[in-house]
């Protein structure tokens, strides 16, 4: 009825759920910040198996083809392909579920070959210089 719990009347209101089209200061942050956890978990992981005179083919793929956070353009940062829009780019914070698939594929090839956290543990050594987080992983 009335006060702040009434009922949505879409007809009137347009869309339920309302997605800002421009990410926020502080959204583009958490975002940057997600972006250098990945550079520095790949670099962790190429270190470790580096010590052990070891590789693995899709942390070099990845090495190979994605950029570090630092030198990637805004344009490729915050938006994403997407063949229904109008301009094929679609922001990220519209794009969530988008996001965690496409590193689904990362994550399991590197579960195939032992996981992170038994690659994370190769040395000993390299581990005390490392957050306890990526070594607790599993």
């Amino acid at each position: 009825m009335f006060g702040p719990f009434r009922a949505t009347n879409p007809l009137s209101g347009g869309l339920l759920w309302k997605i800002p089209w421009r990410l926020s200061k502080f959204q583009k942050r958490r975002h940057r910040l997600r972006l250098r956890a990945v550079d520095s978990v790949v670099a962790t992981l190429d270190a470790a198996l580096a010590k052990k005179g070891q590789t693995l083919e899709a942390i070099e793929r990845w090495k190979a083809e994605m950029p570090v956070e630092e030198e990637m353009l805004p344009r490729d940062k915050y938006t994403m392909f997407d063949r229904k829009e109008k301009k094929y780019r679609k922001g990220i914070h519209s794009m969530a579920v988008a996001l965690s698939f496409s590193m689904l594929n990362f994550r399991g090839t590197i579960a195939d070959a032992g996981g992170f956290a038994r690659i994370a543990k190769v040395d000993e050594s390299f581990a005390e210089s490392q957050p306890s987080w990526i070594l607790n992983a599993g």
